[in-house]
């Protein structure tokens, strides 16, 4: 178990429940929300939007879904800017100024029937209300996207993490706790839109299940040792259910089955069950720059200056926002960045619990390798992406076995972003035979690889057969 030092959250009983938050004056909506390309903006400055209008949308393109945006509040679209989003990337945003009157906010909901509803019907609808996929959180997909790659590879299970992957952040556990029923009903939708045969929950040791709670879908509960770290990534999942699982159906988990968690389940049954497209989120806020934290519902596009506001504004200048977790979240410093689909938390740090980010050369100690789940050898994989030093191709392509968990980045005296740099999203680049890479470079494979990479070309194989 790796300790991390200059993390002092709140602990997770403090919080009792969530609260709605202030409606801002105005919302600044990046207009990519996911981890796909920008939308295509359908509004123009100077036009009236209502709420929950759709006001940008992807194009359908190599059979995926589209992604589709919404105003979070009614008003006028007063121009297009640049932002930087949680990510720390760059988009293009458009900024609502609020005025008019609301379409949802206490209106009488209007659920969706999808009893009848043939599969491809719910999944399109499921991309209609534009949810994002959070499962995991620095990479999000678009749910429809994610179920129809599960239909397409005939994955019949459906895997709910009901924790945080990042153990610093209890967004997902609080929203376990606070709406079980609502999170279990969004499973079985998600269910039927895969025609899966089953859902694998997995929870905290302390998670404790309604008794008037029943599904009629055929459930298997596995309880995580969630201090460890990692624990909630799909391969200790996979490994945690097969440890566990006596039952032929749910043996089958793989990592083509669908795996999500506690906020996208929540957001898919208050979108289905409400009518109203996806607008809003929960965000827990906290840190040492402010005197209360909280579980706060806010609409997309309040900005983390807001939110900051909404808990009785900064006692300290940050140093550092960080978002969705302190080990495997994202930085920034920017408190005009908005929230987007796939923020979890926002926690601002003043500057004496910024740890210095200053980079230098490895130093080749191999605590990267020593602390790395997956048993891979991050240093000499990032020399090899960052062409530092002329290592056999086999190290790059062996970066399809990291998880993200960032606990590489943690334990490097040299502050290097190793975590960052191995873990890129090109499965159909990467997931190649990995032996022959010692047949390209002349050598055999045990004459270029540490015994930790032999392990992943091992794995490997195991994948292709």
């Amino acid at each position: 178990m790796t300790v991390f030092p200059n993390i002092h959250g709140i602990k997770k009983s403090s919080y009792k429940k969530c609260v709605n938050g202030f409606i801002p004056k105005t919302v600044l909506i990046p207009l990519r929300q996911d981890f796909g390309p920008e939308c295509n903006l359908l509004v123009k400055e100077g036009e009236s939007v209502k709420e929950g209008q759709l006001i940008a949308q992807s194009s359908w393109e190599n059979g995926k879904t589209m992604s589709c945006v919404y105003s979070p509040i009614p008003g006028i679209v007063t121009g297009k800017e640049l932002c930087v989003c949680p990510d720390g990337k760059m988009s293009h945003a458009v900024r609502i100024k609020l005025g008019g009157s609301f379409s949802f906010l206490g209106k009488k909901k209007n659920p969706l029937d999808i009893t009848l509803m043939r599969q491809n019907e719910l999944i399109q609808e499921i991309a209609i209300k534009g949810i994002v996929n959070t499962f995991t959180a620095q990479e999000p997909t678009l749910l429809s996207d994610d179920i129809s790659k599960a239909v397409e590879k005939k994955a019949k299970l459906l895997v709910v993490r009901l924790f945080d992957e990042d153990s610093s952040r209890y967004t997902d556990s609080l929203l376990a706790n606070f709406y079980t029923a609502e999170i279990f009903e969004g499973a079985k939708i998600a269910l039927k839109a895969l025609n899966g045969d089953g859902i694998i929950f997995v929870t905290e040791k302390d998670f404790v299940k309604p008794e008037n709670l029943s599904l009629k879908v055929p459930c298997f509960f596995v309880q995580a040792k969630t201090r460890l770290y990692p624990s909630g990534y799909k391969n200790q999942l996979i490994s945690l259910v097969k440890s566990q699982v006596k039952d032929e159906t749910f043996s089958k988990v793989s990592r083509n089955s669908l795996f999500t968690d506690s906020s996208t389940m929540l957001e898919l049954s208050r979108t289905i069950n409400s009518g109203f497209p996806s607008i809003d989120r929960y965000v827990l806020v906290g840190g040492e720059c402010l005197n209360v934290s909280g579980l706060i519902k806010v609409v997309h596009g309040t900005s983390f200056r807001d939110l900051a506001e909404q808990c009785g504004g900064l006692v300290k200048r940050p140093g550092t926002i960080l978002v969705n977790g302190y080990v495997s979240g994202f930085s920034t410093i920017t408190l005009d960045t908005p929230v987007t689909k796939y923020v979890k938390s926002v926690t601002f740090l003043p500057e004496s619990k910024v740890p210095d980010q200053r980079m230098s050369v490895c130093i080749h100690c191999g605590a990267c390798r020593r602390v790395c789940p997956e048993k891979l050898s991050p240093d000499l994989v990032y020399s090899r992406l960052k062409q530092i030093e002329n290592l056999p191709e086999i190290y790059e392509k062996s970066r399809v076995f990291c998880i993200d968990c960032s606990l590489c980045n943690s334990v490097c005296p040299s502050r290097l972003p190793l975590s960052q740099t191995i873990y890129k999203k090109q499965e159909n680049k990467v997931k190649q035979n990995i032996s022959t890479a010692g047949k390209e470079t002349g050598e055999t494979v045990s004459q270029t690889v540490s015994p930790s990479v032999e392990n992943s070309i091992i794995k490997e194989k195991k994948i292709e057969k």
